[in-house]
């Protein structure tokens, strides 16, 4: 099974050669911000800032509009509605009332989304996973949170391997899922035994690491530099967030 995520590595784009550190500490602001837009015109302005970002990392468009495709086929569910259900002025079409301001909120909460989704894809694209984690390190981000989720990273993909296992077994014994007792009976016992056997691996890779005398540091070969367009890049992607966000309150 494929051990790592399926990300195109952008590491050479215009913004896979900002410094990680700097990149964290400008990106994650930024996406923090923009939930807290409320009106539709600074959204939109944001959403398109952060396709400007995809265009500086050089992200395969086809692969993104599957993903934001997908994203979008699961707000649907939460969005559709809205048109529908919010009070105010109403466009009449046929036997339907849409309502205007139902309608913006929908599209306001749909740019967030996709300008928030876009952001955190242009950060772990353009940068190998070791060296953004070294860059949340380096900035004081708690060490045991760094490395819980090296550990996730890592032995999620050795789960889903073992998981695999487990249904291959159960299909060569002859097991097809219906919607029965002896199917749920089934599934309860197989996930009692990944549980199980995920447990007995933590407590083997917890052995490995103090063996190798493990003092909670994340380490990595990644070489940080801070270079002056580093900087640049990070004062004009905080001042933008900034901005935007005085734009929508006023």
């Amino acid at each position: 099974m494929k051990q790592t995520l399926d990300l195109p590595q952008c590491f050479h784009s215009p913004l896979g050669r900002f410094d990680p550190r700097w990149k964290l500490a400008a990106l994650i602001p930024a996406t923090l911000a923009a939930p807290l837009l409320q009106s539709l015109v600074p959204a939109l302005t944001a959403f398109l800032l952060a396709i400007v970002l995809v265009i500086l990392a050089r992200i395969p468009w086809p692969w993104l509009g599957r993903r934001l495709a997908v994203l979008a086929l699961f707000l649907a569910f939460f969005l559709l509605w809205l048109p529908f259900a919010v009070p105010g002025e109403t466009w009449d079409l046929g036997p339907v009332s849409v309502s205007r301001p139902g309608l913006a909120l929908a599209g306001l909460l749909l740019l967030k989304a996709f300008t928030i989704v876009i952001l955190m894809l242009a950060l772990w694209t353009t940068a190998p996973m070791t060296s953004t984690l070294k860059a949340a390190h380096a900035l004081r981000c708690p060490g045991l949170t760094v490395q819980l989720v090296v550990l996730t990273y890592r032995y999620l993909f050795v789960l889903l391997e073992e998981l695999g296992r487990l249904r291959i077994a159960l299909r060569v014994r002859g097991y097809r899922h219906r919607a029965n007792l002896h199917s749920y009976r089934t599934v309860g016992h197989v996930t009692g035994t990944l549980l199980l056997r995920s447990y007995e691996q933590a407590e083997r890779v917890g052995q490995a690491m103090r063996c190798r005398r493990f003092d909670g540091r994340f380490r990595s070969l990644a070489d940080l530099q801070t270079r002056f367009s580093d900087v640049v890049w990070f004062l004009a992607i905080i001042l933008t967030a900034a901005g935007l966000l005085i734009w929508d309150r006023w």
